[in-house]
């Protein structure tokens, strides 16, 4: 018998679709309150606040040139 694991948003309890969805991880900056991490599907994750982050790390050869 084969198993599925389904995801659920978190926020709006829709199901989320395969390659869809976000994961949105909390950290406190006191380390002894742990960390929170929430499911969402697109269009929560979309409704945040906040602003896109550049990646870390070296650009690839030919964006640089």
């Amino acid at each position: 018998m084969a198993r599925k694991t389904v995801l659920v948003c978190d926020n709006c309890a829709k199901e989320v679709g395969d390659n869809k969805g976000a994961t949105l991880r909390l950290t406190y900056s006191d380390a002894r309150r742990g960390a929170k991490q929430a499911d969402l599907c697109d269009d929560c994750a979309g409704n945040l606040p906040g602003h896109a982050v550049a990646r870390r790390g070296r650009k690839p050869k030919a964006v640089a040139a």
